[in-house]
């Protein structure tokens, strides 16, 4: 491949990045759009409801005065019955309704320009094409975005049928601080796409170049661009929506002096209305019982405040980072891709083309089932779950629980070693007898954990009453101890494979020669072969330890977390899946696997260096 060829496809291949980046952020800002057009327009809906009367009542029929005598004329044919008023005559009163709709225009600072549909017929611009007749139908089920605008169905004073629609299309808006309204991204991306080309024309690494840092940025600029696309979402509909309530409190039917805070309320069906004090005009962000709000003070009244809250779209801003970084990475990669491709020889290409090829299914459910969800848990772990987990008693329990369960690994270890201390030593009589050992100390641990539970639940059940004394499962003193028992004699057997095989690597010259040193049988386990189990000792020990930390289908099965109210047994893993499907509190439940996580890691870290110790000895 020329050097030039290569510098054209590096460049391209920035290109492409930064455009993928553009249109993530593209798409997020125009999402954001709809989401608050539509949003908008269901709060208008609601507010044309709430302030349009009904119709008047029909004149009632004449009286004739008694006493008056009717001349005997024959009795005319009875009329026709009157055919039944539509549904949007039986809900408002159609003037009043088509200057509630001309009024939404002379808002000032409206936003968005809005048309109200009496039926299919516009009111606002009489001239606008009207509705189809499968409109109102199709609205039934909800609001949807069409031609531009968001249409959301106007039903009557009942909320039983649609009368109408309303359709709200946000006015354009500056997505950004710079010049023009632009945002970050697209300068950012010009910027990536030069140090690309730099890199590439001039021969230069990756970081030399900084092409690396320059995607990073450009993945930053676009995030930032998205949040503020998601805050701006939110701020216009509390600016708008403070408009409105404004214009009901002076509204609503029938006149009265003091409008109800439960009549606005029932405007804002995804917001909340609480009574409130004065307070600047622009939206703020304020922490209320641990979660973040988007808070405005509204006016209705001489003296009298209300505060709307809503939860703040940028909050979920994060996820756009899924697709943000992988966009803007992309250029680094495929440049390091081309510069592989360019000093690699051709057969050597083929081949590692094929290995990946063969490798991608794996590294994709590796990617979907395992990095995504990780990546998703640590986007739900927020800061105010992981306050509120250390102040919950219940998860110092867990924990506490969960170190306690652990103390069984020493006591498995003592006895595995002794098994294996036995077996090792008569492997030379009798090779059946060894085997048959082994067998029945290492079937417990390939059987079922489900099974193993279940045995020993009803082993527990059938020995309390069958002695008389009280259910080991159900003392919250003994039921902890109970579950350790099961793993000791579950363990036992992995344990002692373990510990087999670092005998079997002990060489025999050692221990003859500790024999011809008058070393006895207890010297020499304590002088030669202990010293020379340690790194399997060890290795035994944390993936014990690891292994009890994550321990859930023993608990699950056995106890579910109880004996209550004590929780005797709600080790941590249990405590995630109870507060993850329990009551769906899955970002509690994500900062508390997070916080197990790191526990794990300071038990990881020293099992890989000491893998990694004996892979270099090895």
């Amino acid at each position: 491949m020329s050097s030039r060829l290569w510098a054209a496809g590096a460049t391209a291949a920035a290109t492409v990045a930064a455009v993928l980046v553009l249109v993530v952020v593209t798409t997020a800002q125009r999402r954001y759009e709809r989401a608050f057009a539509l949003r908008m327009a269901a709060t208008t809906a609601a507010y044309v409801a709430a302030v349009t009367p009904p119709p008047p009542p029909p004149p009632s029929p004449r009286r004739v005065p008694r006493g008056r005598r009717r001349a005997a004329v024959p009795a005319p044919p009875p009329p026709p019955a009157p055919a039944p008023q539509s549904p949007a005559a039986r809900s408002y009163d159609l003037p009043s309704l088509l200057t509630q709709a001309h009024a939404l225009r002379t808002l000032p600072g409206w936003s968005s320009d809005v048309e109200v549909y009496f039926g299919t017929a516009p009111l606002v611009d009489a001239t606008a094409p009207p509705l189809s007749p499968d409109d109102l139908p199709h609205l039934a089920a909800g609001g949807r975005w069409r031609d531009g605008a968001a249409l959301v169905p106007l039903n009557d004073r009942a909320g039983q049928e649609v009368v109408g629609a309303v359709a709200v299309r946000p006015r354009p808006v500056p997505h950004g601080p710079l010049p023009g309204g632009l945002g970050f991204a697209f300068p950012a991306a010009i910027v990536a796409v030069g140090a690309a080309a730099t890199i590439a024309f001039r021969q230069h690494s990756l970081r030399r170049g900084g092409y690396v840092g320059a995607a990073l940025l450009l993945a930053l600029a676009g995030y930032l661009d998205v949040w503020a696309a998601a805050r701006q979402s939110t701020d216009r509909w509390l600016v708008d929506t403070r408009r409105l309530l404004t214009e009901a409190a002076t509204r609503l039917p029938p006149p009265r002096a003091r409008v109800a805070i439960t009549d606005l309320a029932a405007m804002v069906r995804d917001g909340e209305i609480v009574v409130g004090e004065p307070a600047e005009s622009a939206p703020r962000r304020v922490r209320i019982d641990g979660e973040q709000r988007a808070v405005v003070a509204v006016l209705i009244g001489p003296g009298r405040w209300i505060e709307l809250r809503s939860v703040p779209a940028e909050a979920e801003a994060p996820k756009w980072l899924i697709l943000l970084l992988p966009g803007a990475l992309l250029g680094p990669l495929a440049i390091m891709a081309l510069r592989w491709a360019e000093r690699t020889p051709v057969r050597s290409r083929r081949e590692t083309v094929m290995a990946w090829g063969f490798l991608a299914p794996a590294a994709l459910h590796l990617l979907m089932f395992t990095v995504g969800p990780a990546i998703y848990a640590i986007y739900l772990a927020s800061l105010a779950n992981f306050r509120a987990l250390v102040r919950d008693p219940l998860t110092w329990n867990s924990f506490v629980t969960s170190a306690a369960y652990a103390l069984y690994v020493p006591i498995s270890i003592a006895l595995a070693l002794a098994v294996a201390l036995a077996v090792h030593r008569y492997r030379e009589r009798g090779g059946w007898g060894r085997r048959l050992v082994s067998v029945a100390f290492l079937l417990p641990y390939v059987s079922s954990v489900v099974a193993i539970a279940l045995l020993w639940q009803a082993t527990y059940h059938a020995g309390s009453l069958g002695l008389g004394r009280p259910d080991w499962l159900s003392n919250s003193h003994t039921a902890l101890l109970a579950l350790m028992l099961v793993s000791i004699w579950a363990h036992v057997g992995g344990q002692m494979l373990v510990f087999l095989g670092g005998l079997d690597a002990i060489p025999q010259a050692y221990l003859d020669a500790a024999l011809v040193d008058g070393a006895g049988a207890w010297r020499r386990f304590w002088r030669v072969t202990l010293p020379l189990l340690r790194p399997v000792t060890w290795f035994v020990f944390l993936t014990g330890v690891i292994s009890a930390l994550q321990m859930f289908t023993l608990v699950f099965v056995v106890t579910q977390g109880g004996p209550f109210p004590l929780h005797a047994t709600d080790v941590v893993v249990h405590r995630i899946y109870r507060t993850a499907f329990g009551p769906q509190a899955l970002g509690m439940a994500s900062a508390l696997a997070l916080m197990l996580g790191i526990v794990l890691l300071i038990f990881r870290w020293p099992q890989l260096k000491l893998v990694r110790r004996q892979e270099r000895h090895a």
